[in-house]
């Protein structure tokens, strides 16, 4: 049986994910929208890609937090 913490957190760890997704797609706008091809190629390198990598990493964390929330361990 589950229990409301368990819930909450289940809820509270999705939309920590789709705020998640929804911030990589904002870096990648912002990253297409610059001016110059030069300028885009250094955005890509200086802000999307290392913030990418985080955001990714917090992805995963945020699944693996919820898989073993359920998994009863």
């Amino acid at each position: 049986m589950t229990s409301l913490p368990q819930l909450l957190l289940t809820f509270l760890g999705l939309l920590f994910c789709a705020g998640d997704v929804a911030v990589l797609g904002v870096l990648l706008t912002w990253q297409e929208r610059a001016a110059t091809p030069a300028a885009r190629r250094r955005r890509l390198l200086r802000g999307v890609l290392p913030a990418s990598v985080l955001l990714v990493a917090l992805l995963l964390l945020a699944f693996v937090q919820m898989l073993l929330l359920w998994s009863g361990q």
